[in-house]
């Protein structure tokens, strides 16, 4: 019998690397988690647990919204708890059921979107994403159309972070080979007025260094070895926001680093300042190099 629902995957990142080094301290983690976190959330949001399956849990629930801030009050525990990071897809479609299990596309299709997100975010699909009303839908950042693996359609993603563009739940085709690119990661940061400076500079960064192109340039926490990445952090001494940056070619070898300081008092007007500056020699130290790579 099939009808419409919204699916949730959530998968364990690192799990075979926990399982590993500590089994029983693992599986502890996961019991405390399903306890303690899960369960209580699930019956909040009006979820139904289909399955676990091991390292990781299959969802529906009846209504997208519950959905998906059911996965957002998941991450936020366990950013708290630290038991462990969770990767989280969300799709809405109609959903194949039997007595125990469900099936079909939207399952495929959250699977994908799990596959694909960052450790600690969620990635929803464009259907999940109209469902939302805007308080729920400002946390996401449209991250484009993507052919996700054995998806006999481009899915466009909505994320609370980016989307691991290593993922093999991506086919090829979804980068550009004939483009050199430049991860972006968060930079790191206190929280705060730092904290708004950060985003600001890094989503900046993005735009300016796309402007040629024969480069292209995303945001995202885990970054490809075969990518140039920036990556950064920014402290607050006084009024003032101290930024240090590393540009590092692929493979790791650091190619340009910056340090400087300044005044927070126009965050918006610093990150384009800023953001002009660095752009600049980021793209002057790759096209030195850009032959070698």
């Amino acid at each position: 019998m099939k009808r419409l629902g919204a699916v949730l995957l959530a998968d364990v990142a690192g799990y075979s690397k926990m399982m590993s080094y500590d089994e029983p301290g693992t599986l502890q983690k996961i019991k405390q988690f399903s306890e303690q976190i899960l369960r209580p959330l699930l019956e909040k949001y009006k979820g139904k647990l289909i399955k676990g399956l091991g390292d990781g849990w299959l969802l529906e629930f009846n209504s997208a919204s519950e959905c998906v801030e059911f996965g957002q009050h998941v991450q936020r525990a366990l950013n708290e708890n630290k038991f462990f990071n969770l990767r989280i897809g969300i799709h809405v479609g109609d959903v194949e059921h039997t007595e125990n299990d469900i099936f079909g596309d939207a399952v495929n299709i959250a699977a994908r979107l799990e596959s694909v997100a960052e450790i600690g975010q969620l990635a929803i699909s464009s259907s999940t994403y109209i469902c939302l009303d805007q308080s729920i839908a400002k946390s996401f950042k449209n991250c484009g159309s993507h052919q996700l693996k054995n998806i006999s359609t481009p899915i466009e993603i909505w994320s609370t972070g980016g989307i691991n563009l290593s993922s093999k739940g991506l086919n090829a085709s979804a980068r550009d080979s004939s483009k050199k690119y430049v991860c972006v990661v968060p930079f790191d940061n206190p929280g705060g007025d730092a904290g708004h400076y950060a985003k600001e500079l890094t989503a900046r960064l993005e735009v300016d260094l796309n402007a040629k192109d024969w480069i292209n340039s995303i945001v995202q926490s885990t970054p490809i070895p075969e990518d140039f990445v920036v990556t950064g952090r920014i402290d607050v001494s006084g009024s003032n926001a101290v930024t240090d940056l590393q540009l590092n070619a692929p493979g790791g070898k650091n190619l340009w680093s910056y340090r400087m300081a300044a005044n927070m008092s126009n965050i918006s007007a610093l990150a384009t300042s800023m953001s002009a500056q660095m752009s600049n020699q980021i793209l002057m130290e790759i096209m030195k190099v850009r032959g070698k790579y």
